[in-house]
């Protein structure tokens, strides 16, 4: 499609969905002369709307969001019934900074376009323009002020802001739609490892994982950053787990990772790889070093005819829970007062012994207790023999402060 084949008009709907107050007024003003601009801050609200209201012509859709990111808006409208859905045309807003497996998953999940930030107002129009349906292909309906008696009713085109949600208070939400869809293919995959574990009488363990501390990182770093975190301690744990394992993305920061054909201690030491690489992963945000950890619920049943997938599940979810609320960084396994044991704290000496046989993983490890525990002696050597190592000091104390 080209300029030529399709003109822009004021009867034609661009929906934005992007988190920044300050991108979706870029666009509306740039836009703004060409089409009927709608704004939605979330994917949970791009989601709903969509569904609710035919006449869209073009979405702009931003991937790093709150609770339902732009992956999971493209997902959810590519594999919907309706077949507006499935070819309606979402053109991707990517940052310099999304690499080539973020945009190919991107493409693969049905992305149109992309465009990068920052973008110019030719470049924007230009893109939509290639892009956007003509008006005849949609059914377009007029939008009607929310009648307050109900809750189905859409707000008027006109009136969407950031104080007023696209979709009704009243709506049901897209992002426990996703959670329930997700949930549903782990149990019925579950259901199906557990048949064949007990028809092969093999056994199988389900570990439930929950990444720590995430309302404290979205708190200093925000959305976008804690997004992409999130994304690669995915991509991490997937990296830990065997080809044979089950892996499911149930939220934001929770997995269950179902093991088939794997006994207690089998899977005690999956969970225990898994735990070792998140405390060598680091994670910079400017000038913020630090590390994360993951909590950890596991199960191995005995099996049963009258075993189901869901009980094993809900007893790994209370585990990962009770895991969580007591600290994190644990695994609680079959006994519940028996957590994963955690890694030996090293004192100086022990690491200095450990360098001398060239065991510097298990030093580098807990590298930043051990810098900030020897820091008394490194001071007082610098004062008392003039080592003139005060630039390197001040950068240790800010390392060891900020890991």
């Amino acid at each position: 499609m080209t300029d030529s084949e399709v003109q822009p008009g004021p009867d034609q709907i661009v929906l934005v969905v992007d988190d920044s107050k300050v991108i979706r007024k870029a666009v509306s003003t740039i836009l703004g002369d060409y089409f009927q601009i709608v704004e939605a801050k979330n994917g949970e609200e791009a989601i709903s709307f969509s569904k609710q209201n035919p006449g869209i012509h073009a979405m702009l859709l931003d991937l790093w969001m709150p609770d339902v990111d732009g992956f999971e808006v493209l997902e959810t409208l590519r594999s919907a019934s309706e077949k507006r859905l499935q070819k309606l045309p979402i053109i991707v807003v990517t940052g310099h900074e999304d690499d080539v497996e973020m945009r190919t998953r991107a493409l693969s999940l049905g992305a149109t376009e992309f465009i990068g930030k920052p973008f110019s107002a030719v470049e924007l129009r230009n893109i939509v323009n290639q892009h956007v349906l003509p008006p005849s292909t949609t059914n377009i309906v007029p939008f009607k002020q929310q009648d307050p008696t109900s809750i189905m009713a859409a707000p008027a085109i006109n009136q969407v802001t950031d104080s007023q949600p696209v979709v009704p208070s009243g709506r049901s939400s897209a992002a426990e739609e996703i959670r329930q869809a997700r949930r549903s293919y782990l149990i019925g995959e579950g259901e199906n490892l557990l048949a064949e574990a007990v028809k092969t009488h093999r056994p199988i363990s389900v570990l439930r994982l929950k990444v720590d501390r995430i309302k404290v990182l979205l708190r200093k770093t925000g959305t976008e950053f804690t997004k992409r975190t999130l994304y690669r301690i995915g991509k991490l744990i997937e990296g830990e787990i065997r080809r044979k394992d089950l892996v499911v993305r149930l939220g934001a920061a929770e997995f269950a990772v179902v093991l088939p054909n794997t006994s207690n201690e089998e899977a005690r030491a999956v969970a225990d790889a898994v735990f070792r690489m998140m405390r060598y992963a680091a994670f910079e945000y400017g000038e913020l070093k630090f590390r994360l950890t993951v909590s950890g619920g596991l199960v191995t049943p005995s099996l049963s005819g009258d075993l189901e997938f869901a009980e094993i599940n809900s007893i790994a979810d209370m585990r990962v829970d009770q895991a969580f609320s007591t600290g994190g960084d644990q695994l609680i396994s079959d006994c519940l007062d028996e957590p994963l044991m955690k890694e030996k704290t090293l004192g100086l000496d022990d690491a200095a012994e450990l360098l001398k046989n060239g065991k510097t993983r298990e030093v580098q490890d807990q590298l930043p207790e051990l810098l900030e525990k020897s820091m008394p002696l490194l001071l007082f050597a610098n004062s008392t023999l003039g080592l003139n190592i005060d630039v390197s000091l001040k950068r240790l104390i800010s390392d060891t402060q900020s890991a």
